[in-house]
């Protein structure tokens, strides 16, 4: 198994793994263990490592996960 993504946003954890899921790569979603065993993480876990490319390329081309573009701002003061 390998970890594929983590975050604190349970709902961006689901949907990473909806989406791999629906691509035919079974995955599983862990708490993380954190420091002193406390952590507000959530773990996605592909649970075949010769999955891993095509895992990261699912998430690359739907921007998903780790590859998720950042929301751009609009400054309308300038």
């Amino acid at each position: 198994m390998k970890m594929m993504f983590f975050s604190a946003d349970n709902a961006e954890v689901a949907q990473v793994g909806a989406e791999l899921t629906q691509a035919g790569i079974p995955c599983e979603v862990r708490n993380g263990a954190g420091y002193h065993g406390k952590s507000t993480d959530v773990e996605l876990w592909i649970r075949n490592d010769r999955d891993s490319h095509k895992a990261f390329m699912v998430c690359v081309q739907r921007g998903i996960g780790f590859a998720r573009r950042p929301i751009e701002t609009v400054d309308f003061d300038n």
